[in-house]
């Protein structure tokens, strides 16, 4: 009865209604965002090249530990992917905010076709050594520091604010599906064929993706002020993110994540191959079961999670994440291995659909690149992490090297939980 308490020993009914109007509201935003043609072009495109990124930190792990026996070479490798945003992620943010994001990309997706094909063609001759893959993993970083900062602003321009959560939950999952599906494609097609196989494969559908993102016309937001010098647009917006606490701890987590959490991936083949003892695909299985959590964290985040909770979302999402990376560390049995990374997922989405959007979010267009640019700084913190974890792991061996991690990183969103609550 109205205003009257339950009668004693029973307790309340769910607010079913609530629940219904919750659901039907997100999947109406849903179906707003999948109606919008500049979102379903930068989705696409975006679809196609995290495939190949995923495709791509498999074949090098797989193939390097191979060619050299080296988990350290490997970390070694994946620095060199990742160095380049320590240098290039502030001036490209600025980049993008002073010319079209979609020509930005254009000319990112076809220099990595590029590189891709010109790998292939050296593994192909037999004529690769682990220096040639070092060069082309460091011009590769140069790109994809590009593609982060450019295609997440793009969807922020494209879409309504007050469905830009969807939007990037949308394209998480999609990057969930290509975390699953990279890593397979390149286990199978490295087992079956050989990396030459792998790297011609993501030349063609870079190049695809580089025609997608120029099929679609795109309007880009009005700058409210004229241009200053490269250098004062970079001050303005480390200023803009300085002043604002919800940036300043969205990109701190980013950063503990980039430096004790996804470094974590380099060590992935070569606990497959030594720990676990997995052949190729079997490698490329493990690597994508975080893909398939991942993918059902996105859809329950697009379908259900209300807005008032997105900041808590991500802080407890990324500890979760690295406590599975922990759990993952200890394991040496193949199925529990699987079951830990994909449990793993669910926290991945929630960090990564949470970061996106609340940067997005909570930054004006014409700020979005040199905000998203210092998000793609503190990624920089990747190259670091995965340099560390290459020397522990030459020193204790990759399992003790995770856990080293994940434990620094476990204790990191402590102390980012203390100081902006």
């Amino acid at each position: 009865m109205s205003g009257g308490a339950p009668p004693s020993g029973e307790r309340p009914p769910p607010d079913a209604g609530g629940l219904r109007s919750a659901r039907a509201d997100g999947m109406a935003s849903l179906r707003l965002v999948l109606a919008n043609p500049g979102f379903r072009g930068v989705w696409l495109a975006g679809a196609l090249a995290s495939a190949m990124r995923w495709l791509d930190l498999l074949v090098l792990g797989v193939f390097v530990y191979d060619l050299t026996g080296s988990a350290f070479h490997v970390g070694l490798l994946f620095f060199f992917r990742m160095a380049p945003r320590i240098v290039l992620a502030l001036p490209l943010g600025m980049l993008s905010d002073r010319m079209s994001r979609q020509s930005m990309l254009v000319v990112t997706f076809a220099a990595l076709s590029v590189i891709s094909a010109a790998l292939a063609a050296l593994v192909i001759s037999g004529r690769v050594e682990y220096w040639h893959l070092a060069v082309g993993t460091f011009l590769t970083g140069i790109f994809w520091t590009t593609e982060f900062p450019v295609r997440r602003a793009m969807i922020g321009d494209v879409v309504p604010r007050e469905i830009v959560g969807r939007a990037f939950a949308v394209d998480i999952g999609t990057s969930a599906v290509a975390r699953m599906l990279g890593p397979l494609t390149g286990g199978a097609l490295l087992q079956a064929i050989g990396a030459g196989a792998a790297f011609l494969t993501q030349a063609v559908a870079l190049l695809l993706a580089m025609v997608v993102i120029a099929s679609f016309r795109y309007v880009p937001p009005p700058r409210l002020e004229a241009p200053a010098s490269p250098l004062a647009d970079m001050v303005a917006g480390l200023h803009y993110v300085r002043v604002r606490p919800l940036l300043v701890g969205a990109i701190l987590i980013s950063l503990a994540m980039n430096l004790f959490g996804f470094p974590y991936t380099s060590m992935v083949p070569v606990i497959g191959k030594e720990t676990l003892g997995a052949e190729p695909l079997g490698v490329g299985f493990l690597q994508s079961s975080e893909g398939v959590g991942a993918l059902l964290g996105a859809m329950l985040i697009a379908t259900l999670a209300p807005t008032s909770i997105y900041a808590r979302m991500y802080l407890f999402g990324s500890a979760f994440f690295l406590a599975m990376v922990l759990a993952f560390s200890a394991s040496t049995v193949y199925p529990l291995s699987v079951a830990c990374l994909f449990v793993a997922g669910f926290g991945m989405a929630a960090y990564t659909a949470m970061q996106v959007t609340l940067i997005v979010a909570g930054s004006a267009p014409e700020m979005r690149g040199r905000v998203m640019g210092a998000v793609s700084l503190s990624l920089g913190g990747n190259p670091i992490g995965a340099l560390n974890v290459g020397i522990l792991a030459g020193l204790f061996g990759a399992p003790i090297a995770t856990a080293v991690m994940a434990v620094e990183g476990l204790a990191s969103m402590l102390l980012i939980a203390l100081f902006f609550p």
